[in-house]
């Protein structure tokens, strides 16, 4: 099993095995000021080995602020058989899609962490992405 891509975006959603994606590959969102909830996008595709069709594999994502608290959390197994018709030694796409409220309470950093799988083949991954204030829009000048 190996991590194909991991996203931060706008929007992203799975239709009959294709990735629809909006504002994908954000590191940086921003709020006119602190709480805010924001709308964020999670993308996640893991390659699934021949092997390892037919087995149940777990896939965390998580999203922490800088001091380290876990502001979200969610929790998929993983299935992924063998269809007819597939070349014997073919792998598969797993995907995962999620957009979700996510309330800050602070402007900074934070991490969307991804681990698959278990052992010594664990995939571990993250993705580090800030929050910043609006800057004010400045008037325009008339001549």
């Amino acid at each position: 099993m190996k991590l194909e891509y991991a996203l931060v975006a706008d929007h992203a959603e799975i239709v009959h095995g294709r990735l629809f994606l909006m504002g994908g590959g954000r590191d940086v969102f921003t709020a006119d000021k602190v709480p805010a909830l924001l709308r964020v996008a999670l993308a996640v595709g893991v390659r699934i080995d021949w092997d390892e069709t037919n087995l149940g594999h777990n896939i965390v994502i998580t999203v922490d602020n800088e001091d380290g608290q876990q502001l979200v959390r969610i929790e998929a197994a993983v299935n992924v058989g063998r269809p007819a018709g597939l070349p014997p030694g073919s792998s598969q796409l797993a995907q995962f899609a999620s957009s979700l409220p996510l309330r800050v309470e602070k402007f900074g950093g934070f991490r969307v962490s991804v681990s698959a799988g278990v052992g010594a083949d664990a995939i571990q991954h993250s993705i580090p992405f800030r929050v910043v204030e609006a800057r004010p829009q400045q008037p325009q000048q008339k001549d």
